[in-house]
């Protein structure tokens, strides 16, 4: 008989929780952004977003460098907003609000800007807050986002990453948000159920070999969210 002992496994298992633990998904819904609120004693960014007027107030009372950067950050993506400010709601007594302002000093309510510019002002707030994350998981950014913005939505992204020297995983179920990576596919993780098991494929790596077996090779990146529904990279659901 042979006996297996399981403290390595035990010991491997223990060594990711550690590793995960306090780990935070992000979900940004725009729609709060519009919302006015009370005032309350918020540090960190929640997860939703949903305290995202009494994190930003925090914020510009708080540490003032902070805010600076990320409203630096936010000018240089963004271009035409230039700062941002939580005034009184003039319909809500005792409430806040969001609202942006140019360059010229014209101001704009959350809800008169785009949902792109809302969930990239959700980014910054994530990265901005006391201890960011050296690596940030986003699940499905596009979602509440029109197909029209998500490029938007992208390009602030991965200007977000350059800026702030961030790892950056996100998950998708958009032919939009593949067609980003249409250069770079071997950037993009395709996930398969097999016989039970969960098979990681690389993009670059299944288009490599398709096109290896062609006479012709095809330039599946000119359309690479198409073939992607179509089935050719995979992740089709079961």
């Amino acid at each position: 008989m042979v006996s297996i002992s399981n403290e390595p496994l035990e010991l491997l298992i223990k060594q990711v929780q550690d590793q995960i633990s306090g780990t935070q998904l992000y979900k940004p819904d725009p729609i709060y952004f519009t919302l006015s609120a009370e005032l309350s004693e918020q540090n960190h960014f929640s997860s939703e977003g949903a305290n995202i007027i009494s994190f930003l107030f925090a914020l510009s009372q708080g540490s003032r460098n902070r805010f600076r950067k990320l409203e630096d950050d936010f000018a240089n993506c963004v271009g035409n907003l230039t700062s941002i400010a939580t005034p009184v709601d003039p319909e809500k007594s005792g409430q806040f609000k969001l609202r942006f302002f140019d360059k010229n000093d014209i101001g704009y309510w959350a809800e008169e800007v785009s949902e792109g510019v809302l969930y990239f002002l959700a980014l910054l707030c994530i990265v901005h807050q006391p201890d960011p994350p050296k690596l940030l998981l986003l699940e499905e950014p596009e979602k509440g986002i029109h197909p029209r913005r998500i490029k938007e939505v992208m390009d602030f992204i991965f200007e977000l990453a350059r800026l702030r020297g961030i790892q950056i995983i996100l998950t998708s179920h958009s032919p939009y948000v593949v067609d980003y990576f249409a250069d770079i596919p071997e950037c993009i993780s395709v996930f398969d159920r097999e016989n039970g098991e969960t098979i990681i494929r690389n993009a670059g790596d299944i288009i490599e070999e398709t096109n290896a077996k062609l006479e012709k090779p095809i330039r599946y990146s000119d359309t690479l969210g198409e073939h992607w529904v179509s089935g050719f990279l995979g992740g089709v659901p079961l």
